[in-house]
């Protein structure tokens, strides 16, 4: 943020006479968000891929141990289900985030 506030079209919008508030949320706010989602969004996903050691070194019921259980059993099609939601939860979190850096 403190970088953005030092950037050339923040100090334009400020000698044009914007209020402050105005020129931090509509002008350096939204350019500083864009790193921070991108952390979010890449955060979900080690998130998801953390669930599965959690939930098996805790006991914990889930889909991590689950995929885990199913995976040691030789369960495949188990395993190709759990693979494939904790994919999609992935790839749906990357699309929110892209989503939400076009708004």
């Amino acid at each position: 943020m403190l970088e953005v506030l030092n950037e050339e079209y923040i100090r334009t919008a400020r000698v044009k006479g914007l209020k402050e508030k105005v020129v931090i949320f509509k002008h350096a706010f939204r350019n500083a968000s864009i790193p921070v989602l991108t952390m979010i969004g890449i955060s979900f996903g080690y998130l998801l891929e953390g669930s599965v050691l959690t939930e098996t070194v805790f006991g914990y019921p889930g889909l991590g141990r689950y995929a885990v259980h199913s995976f040691l059993s030789l369960d495949l099609n188990a395993v190709i289900g759990s693979v494939t939601l904790i994919a999609i939860c992935y790839a749906m979190s990357n699309l929110i985030v892209d989503l939400l850096y076009a708004a």
